[in-house]
């Protein structure tokens, strides 16, 4: 408490020196006196009252204590940026609602804290975060890395802010990195839940977290980066049992062709296409070429003449782009069909990509206990 100094010998010197009776001294005197204690306790008032807001129990947080608490901040901020940490970090605290920006070579996505729970059965505390993907993306992998740690240390008005500060310097080394790999898609203009595990013991460590973005992977209208893991065209026979693994934008299905007959001026290919993921694919293209069967290289035949056939194969090939109708469940094999603009006996075997275009992830209330397990053997 700031103390008040009562300028006693300056009203006993005026008390002295004045030409006024007794009485109106003693009046003038009493009237300074009063007018001192008022002061005082207006004084002592209004450092309760700041008192108390600092421990939360009274004033308003747009008061004199936050706005020096909000400078501070960001004068943190100014520091942490001048030391690499910039724009791309987002600060979250417990029990502060709302999301804070963070910077990427993507464009700029969202992030706030939902809640912090103790991660029973294993270490560290599980923090539920929720990230908003403000861009035409679908991000597929990304890193949050950054650190976390207790409350800033707080600084008067004339201290300094700067990492000179050895405040500053103390609260800096306590902090504790992180550096987490995310595969959960981040789905375009809408809010995604993610968990994330951070290694401490004390919930107090957490009263801070500074958290950044890296994109590894993102997929935009069908296509992917250079890290897509979409392979070329898979090549299908007709009449064999053999499944071919067709890779794409989602991962890797198996494709069989069961059978094939004669529909109207083309030919009705049946497949088999097994889909080994939880989500459910409602509509998909194979997309291709078709002809005769695939050359296979003969006994003693030399590299060249085998490569001469396959181009002469090559030459053969006519377009198709065929639509598949059925909903491939997830996590088992699923009957299909296709149509292919060609006689029978021109369709013997198909060169084509699957390109999924519509799927459907399951609520968190369904349930697959009932479905068959995946196990790659096709049951037909």
């Amino acid at each position: 408490m700031r103390a008040v100094t009562i300028p006693f010998f300056s009203i006993a010197l005026a008390f002295l020196s004045s030409s006024c009776s007794d009485t109106e001294r003693l009046d003038r005197l009493e009237a300074d006196i009063r007018a001192i204690k008022a002061d005082t306790r207006d004084e002592v008032d209004s450092i309760r009252t700041r008192v108390d807001a600092m421990d939360g129990g009274g004033g308003s947080s747009g008061g004199e204590i936050g706005a020096r608490m909000n400078s501070l901040e960001s004068r943190l901020a100014e520091v942490m940026e001048a030391q690499g940490v910039g724009s791309d970090t987002a600060y979250l605290r417990p029990g502060v609602r709302g999301h804070a920006p963070m910077e990427t070579d993507h464009g700029i996505f969202l992030i706030r804290l939902e809640g912090i729970d103790l991660n029973v059965g294993g270490q560290g505390f599980t923090v539920h975060l929720e990230i908003g993907n403000l861009n035409p993306l679908m991000i597929n992998q990304f890193v949050l890395k950054g650190d976390f740690g207790g409350n800033p240390p707080q600084l008067s008005p004339d201290e300094d802010p700067t990492i000179a500060n050895h405040k500053i310097a103390e609260w800096q080394q306590q902090l504790k990195p992180f550096d987490l790999r995310v595969t959960k898609p981040l789905t375009p203009m809408t809010w995604t839940p993610v968990d994330v595990v951070l290694d401490t013991t004390s919930r107090e460590d957490l009263a801070l977290m500074r958290f950044s973005m890296v994109i590894e992977n993102a997929q935009l209208e069908g296509t992917q980066s250079s890290s897509s893991s979409a392979g070329g065209p898979t090549l299908l026979t007709v009449g064999s049992d053999a499944a071919s693994v067709a890779k794409t934008d989602y991962g890797a299905f198996l494709i069989v062709v069961s059978g094939s007959e004669s529909r109207g001026s083309g030919t009705k290919i049946d497949l088999e296409i097994g889909n080994p993921y939880g989500f459910s694919i409602n509509q998909c293209r194979l997309v291709g070429e078709f002809g005769p069967p695939i050359p296979q290289r003969r006994v003693g035949e030399g590299q060249p003449e085998y490569l001469g056939r396959i181009s002469e194969w090559t030459a053969q090939l006519k377009p198709f782009n065929a639509q598949i109708d059925t909903k491939l469940d997830p996590f088992r094999w699923n009957s299909a069909s296709i149509l292919v603009p060609g006689s029978v006996s021109d369709v013997k075997s198909l060169r084509a990509q699957l390109r999924i275009e519509n799927v459907t992830l399951p609520q968190a209330s369904e349930s697959y206990d009932n479905i068959p397990k995946f196990t790659g053997k096709k049951g037909r």
